[in-house]
């Protein structure tokens, strides 16, 4: 733990380097040098714990009221370390060529960096903090830290709108973390995360019910599961490309490691539990895909994704806590090393998937895909890139994606020893999980081919390019770990193998190792179908290139052709993102709520027509609906009451004395 500590206080020195007045180019030299070093000292600690399946503790002394802090790293805080630290490091490299025009003007970019360096920072408190204080203040941390990223733009009032909306957000879920704390140290008068799981193990009943629907409404919050989900999309828009990658892959996954650290504490779940976390995951899920289909802004596009995706891994979650209720080992290994490798393979393509969109941004000023079009041929690095992570985030093979969800897939098809009435809601789950895929893949579909294929929509936009290497390696890094992780998913299982171990802690070592042979099996037979499709998809350019080839040395007489009228494609004549997905979402309308702007043409030569699609969050727009009524409702109130009369003021104080007197008779007796 020592080289843990020595990493955390790295990173502070780093962000206070990072606020010096010197150039903006040292400041991020800084910001990434502190934090490659971290990086270095953390894999240190995280690898041995990982291959070994030990833990590594510390304890240091404070002051009243905190008292003696702990710091334990098991496997499932390792297993978050190993893939968070370098992956802001990434963000943080990105970040030089995403906001290099700021760096010779006045703006201190400084600060970005040294928000970067507490992000990492808060990854150390919570994946480590034994205390309940340490733990909530990296909560906090993040928080803050996220929020102050979200807003760089902050001039910008929609981007100010945006970051109140999620710290707003944020915060609510902090109340109900709050919460649950104060009654798990009512309990037991201990500050400690390992005492709270002690009583939860043994006091299984009303209380520990309540405090789970507590952790879990704070969590979903944090992770935004629907239908906490709707700070996530404007965040993402508002946000640099970096931040977006970094909150939607990596920050925003503390509140799945908090649910699994609770998860295993707890002892012994009720099979309720993992019911709900069943229908919270595939409601998310099925909701988050719908919502993708009908963007019209990229970036809002990718965070429903995200709603979706932390929905799937909640799937996993779901059948390992059924799995530990109904004592079956391979529900516990299929379901919680499916969550958590699909998390890591998330981590990789929503990145990924962001940083293409930042380089559409960077070199288009614009993520509207109605506006764009015709890039594959102007950016086919990022065009790749995008269509790599595209694939992969609709589970096809031959990309990391399809790993992890086979894996979820087979702990919903079990073939395990359970009633044929829990089958049949896990055989519905997986059709609704086919669904999500399926959604998944036609908004990829729409978002590609609008952006990257065609021609352009918008004169108006500057000339397509490839951004610069600073951009383009963490993009390249992380298409690399896509593929990777699709071809040779045991690589990704060699960082889950020792999280999920510490679920089958209880079950015997026989039948422990059989449900992780049942994982490595399951897994070798993806790699299978993976290097097949990829060898398939090899001999399937190859030959097309071969052909293209000798059709160019055979010359062969042109001439026009008569075709109805039509000389050539014009973009008049393309696909917009609205009528790609007309079809499908006019049979989701009770939940996507599709809101049209549009002026007619008038006269014989109209030059003012036009027809604009959106689909709008429905529960925000509820939610809004609601406070709207809610503030004229109090003002009729208020009016109604006369409140500027001093007597109902006295009347109402007097009222609220005797209902204080009345609570402590009752909780103490009659008063001496």
């Amino acid at each position: 733990m020592n080289q843990l500590l020595a990493a955390a206080l790295i990173l502070l020195l780093g962000a206070a380097l990072a606020m010096l007045p010197v150039k903006n180019s040292w400041r991020a030299g800084f910001g990434i040098v502190s934090q490659t070093i971290a990086t270095l000292l953390a894999w240190a600690t995280v690898l041995p714990v990982l291959r070994d399946g030990t833990e590594a503790y510390v304890e240091l002394p404070w002051g009243y009221p905190i008292g003696e802090m702990h710091f334990k790293l098991n496997a499932l805080g390792a297993f978050f370390l190993s893939w968070s630290l370098p992956m802001t490091l990434l963000g943080a490299v990105y970040a030089v060529g995403y906001l290099r025009k700021y760096f010779d003007g006045p703006r201190h970019v400084g600060v970005h960096f040294a928000l970067l360096n507490m992000i990492s920072l808060s990854f150390l408190m919570v994946y480590t903090g034994e205390h309940a204080m340490t733990f909530l203040m990296g909560w906090e941390v993040a928080a803050l830290s996220a929020w102050l990223l979200v807003i760089w733009d902050y001039t910008n009032q929609k981007v100010r709108f945006a970051g109140f909306n999620y710290l707003v957000s944020t915060h609510i879920g902090l109340i109900f973390l709050v919460a649950a704390f104060m009654i798990l140290y009512a309990q037991t008068q201990s500050w400690y995360l390992d005492d709270w799981g002690d009583w939860m193990s043994l006091h299984p009943g009303t209380i520990r019910n309540t405090v789970f629907l507590l952790l879990l409404t704070s969590f979903g919050l944090k992770s935004a599961f629907f239908p906490f989900h709707s700070w996530l999309p404007r965040a993402h828009a508002a946000a640099p490309a970096n931040v977006s990658a970094l909150m939607s892959g990596v920050i925003h996954k503390a509140g799945l490691f908090a649910l699994l650290h609770f998860l295993l504490i707890q002892g012994k779940p009720d099979a309720w539990m993992g019911w709900a976390l069943l229908v919270f995951s595939i409601t998310s899920a099925v909701i988050g895909g719908l919502y993708t289909v009908g963007q019209r802004d990229l970036k809002r596009l990718l965070g429903y994704s995200s709603t979706e995706n932390v929905g799937i891994a909640g799937i996993g979650f779901g059948i390992g806590t059924l799995g530990l209720a109904w004592d079956v080992p391979g529900l516990v290994a299929l379901g919680f090393a499916g969550g958590m490798l699909h998390i890591l393979n998330h981590a990789f393509f929503k990145c990924q998937l962001f940083y293409a969109a930042g380089c559409v941004y960077q070199v288009k000023h614009s993520v509207d895909i109605e506006r764009l079009g015709g890039l594959a041929k102007l950016m086919p690095i990022t065009s790749l890139s995008f269509l790599v992570g595209g694939i992969a985030i609709s589970a096809l093979p031959p990309f990391n994606g399809f790993a992890s969800e086979f894996l979820i897939y087979s702990g919903l098809f079990t073939g395990e020893t359970i009633s044929v009435w829990a089958k049949l809601p896990l055989a519905g789950v997986a059709t609704l999980l086919a669904f999500v895929g399926a959604v998944s893949a036609l908004s990829i579909t729409r978002a590609y081919g609008v952006i990257f294929m065609g021609q352009a929509r918008d004169d108006t936009l500057p000339d397509g390019h490839e951004p610069g290497g600073w951009m383009l390696t963490p993009l390249l890094m992380h298409s690399t770990g896509t593929v990777l992780l699709g071809l040779m998913p045991v690589l990704g299982l060699a960082l889950v193998a020792a999280p999920t171990r510490l679920f089958l802690h209880a079950v015997p070592d026989a039948a422990a190792l059989q449900a992780m042979q049942d994982v490595y099996d399951v897994l070798g037979r993806v790699s299978l179908v993976s290097v097949a499709v990829a060898g398939l998809i090899v001999l399937a350019w190859a030959a097309a290139w071969a052909l293209r080839h000798v059709l160019r040395q055979q010359a062969a007489a042109t001439g026009p052709t008569w075709g109805c009228g039509y000389t050539a494609g014009n973009t008049r004549l393309q696909y917009t993102g609205s009528s790609f997905s007309k079809d499908f979402s006019q049979n989701y309308t009770g939940v996507m709520t599709l809101l049209k702007r549009q002026k007619a043409p008038t006269g014989y030569f109209p030059d003012d027509a036009y027809v604009v699609t959106d689909c709008v969050d429905a529960v925000e727009r509820r939610l809004y609906n609601v406070i709207g009524h809610g503030d004229e409702s109090a003002g009729l109130i208020s009016k109604l009451m006369h409140e500027d009369d001093p007597r109902l003021a006295f009347a109402l104080g007097l009222a609220a004395v005797m209902a204080i007197a009345a609570l402590v008779v009752l909780a103490e007796g009659a008063l001496p």
